[in-house]
C-alpha cells in the first residue's frame, strides 16, 4: 500500500509539471524572437513566465524602434487608434507624452483600447513583475522619453525607455 501511494505521488508530480509547462503563456527564446523584429535586444535582465503572465527586461542596443519590421510606427493618436482597430502593433512615438498619458488619451477616444493597453499593465502581469520590476516599469510608464509598442493581437505591451536603453515586456491572458 505504501508503495503504491508513493507511486501514485510521483505520478501525480510528475504530470503537474508537465502540465505547468503546457499553460505557460511562451518561452524566453519564443519572446526575444517576436521582440527582435521590433526592437534591437541585448541580453536579458529579468524574465518570468506563468500561466498568466509574462513579464521581462532587456537591455537593447538602442532605444529606438527596428524601422523595418512588423511595427508600424504613429506620430499621432487617431492614427494609432486606427490601426489598433484593425489588430496591428503600433509603436507610439508621440514627443512629450508618456505612455501612461497616451493610453489616457486612447481611453478618452475609445474607452476598450486605452484599457487594453493599461490592462497589461495592471492586469495579470503584476503577478510576474517583483516589487523592484514594478517600481522601474512605473517610472518608465510615468517618462516622456519612454517610447510605447503594443500588440493588440497578443496583448503585449513593451515599453522602451529610450535613456537607458531598457525595454520591459508585459503580456497577460486577459
Amino acid at each position: 500500500m505504501v508503495r503504491r501511494v508513493g507511486t501514485l505521488g510521483a505520478v501525480a508530480t510528475l504530470l503537474m509539471t508537465l502540465l505547468a509547462g503546457c499553460f505557460r503563456l511562451e518561452t524566453e527564446a519564443e519572446v526575444r524572437a517576436h521582440l527582435n523584429t521590433w526592437v534591437f535586444l541585448a541580453q536579458t535582465r529579468h524574465f518570468t513566465v506563468r500561466s498568466t503572465c509574462t513579464a521581462a527586461i532587456f537591455d537593447t542596443i538602442s532605444g529606438e524602434v527596428r524601422s523595418s519590421g512588423p511595427v508600424r510606427r504613429v506620430e499621432d493618436l487617431s492614427n494609432g487608434q486606427r490601426l489598433l482597430a484593425e489588430g496591428r502593433t503600433v509603436a507610439f512615438e508621440l514627443p512629450g507624452l508618456s505612455p501612461n498619458e497616451v493610453s489616457e488619451a486612447l481611453m478618452s477616444v475609445n474607452l476598450s483600447e486605452g484599457l487594453g493597453l493599461i490592462s497589461s499593465f495592471v492586469g495579470p502581469s503584476q503577478a510576474c513583475m517583483t516589487e523592484a520590476f514594478q517600481n522601474d516599469i512605473y517610472l518608465a510608464l510615468m517618462s516622456p522619453d519612454t517610447g510605447m509598442i503594443y500588440d493588440p493581437s497578443r496583448n503585449a505591451l513593451v515599453l522602451l525607455h529610450r535613456p537607458s536603453q531598457i525595454a520591459f515586456y508585459l503580456r497577460g491572458n486577459v
